[in-house]
């Protein structure tokens, strides 16, 4: 658990760093155009296609799916969603995922998270990105937008979520 801090507390300074060098010197919020991003190493592309196969398994409704892509044992996986907060894979899946899954007058058409920017370092990353909702609810079609970041830990050679916040 201490190691895990450790990790987690020097990827936020890591993020801070990474913020404030995207707004340094030639960043001009007045301007429309954005420089090049440098193209994404292989880790990097790896973490945006763990984001990608959540939002999917979201969209499709495949808890399975997801549950391979999150830190699923005991309190490893927080969300926070808005004012709300899951400790644990159980506890998100048994007390949101399915119940939402199963409401009859809920019907997503669409979930997916796009503009996704990772950052690694050694074995954790975090993803930032867009979200873009439509579904239906009483019979009414809406449609959401929204933003979310995500910490991921390299485990076995496959990245998986510990920690998504949505909003």
């Amino acid at each position: 658990m201490k190691t895990l801090l450790i990790s987690m507390l020097t990827l936020v300074f890591g993020l801070t760093y990474s913020m404030a060098a995207l707004a340094g010197p030639g960043h001009d919020s007045k301007h429309s155009g954005h420089k090049e991003m440098p193209a994404m190493d292989k880790q990097q592309m790896a973490v945006v296609s763990v984001m990608k196969a959540y939002s999917a398994a979201i969209n499709t409704e495949e808890v399975a799916v997801m549950e391979n892509l999150v830190m699923a044992d005991g309190t490893d996986f927080t969300i926070f969603e808005g004012s709300g907060k899951n400790i644990g894979w159980a506890d998100y899946r048994d007390h949101h995922l399915i119940p939402e899954f199963e409401m009859v007058e809920l019907v997503f058409s669409k979930y997916e998270y796009t503009n996704i920017k990772s950052t690694v370092s050694g074995d954790m990353a975090f993803a930032t990105f867009a979200i873009d909702i439509a579904y239906t609810y009483k019979g009414e079609a809406k449609t959401k937008k929204g933003n979310g970041t995500a910490v991921l830990r390299l485990v076995d050679g496959q990245w998986k979520m510990t920690h998504l916040q949505t909003s």
